[in-house]
């Protein structure tokens, strides 16, 4: 028996969100690229979770893994706690119109919206603690979220049929 068989796509979507979510908070000083891929891995799975598998549950997510993120990488609660209840209520609020478009614009609002959510996440850290913008953390986080955004697509869709 298959491990898709015990499982339906929404508990395999929140076993990759608890796994990304401990190897993103842990620190491999050698490899920090291994941490920022889990890190995007994290917010694709959260994004997709959101638009495709929407449900109340998701609200108690979000502020969970927010205050984690928080804590564990800033020291302090606010910009991710923020930015995922935010992100959640704008697709809830959109939801209506998102479900009418083609495929490719919903792929392209999919990796607008990881993009738009890093660069919101380093301004709210920024705004509130104080913490340094870093444009190369950025455009680390867009490099990676290229090379793993199409596998990571086609995995939730083949995990969803």
């Amino acid at each position: 028996m298959g491990f898709s068989k015990f499982y339906n796509s929404t508990i395999k979507l929140n076993i990759i969100l608890i796994i990304s979510f401990s190897i993103s908070a842990n620190s491999f000083a050698a490899l920090p690229n291994i941490n920022n891929a889990f890190y995007v891995l994290f917010h694709l799975t959260y994004i997709y979770l959101i638009f495709y598998h929407y449900h109340y549950y998701i609200y108690l997510v979000a502020l969970i893994y927010g205050i984690l993120f928080d804590i564990l990488l800033l020291n302090n609660t606010g910009a991710h706690i923020i930015t995922f209840l935010s992100l959640l209520i704008f697709f809830v609020i959109l939801r209506k119109y998102l479900i009418r478009l083609t495929s490719f614009q919903i792929i392209f609002i999919y990796f607008l919206t990881l993009i738009i959510l890093f660069f919101i996440e380093q301004l709210l850290a920024n705004l509130i603690h104080n913490y340094t913008f870093n444009m190369s953390s950025i455009f680390n986080f867009i490099l990676i979220s290229f090379i793993i955004f199409i596998p990571t697509v086609f995995l939730f869709t083949k995990m969803d049929k």
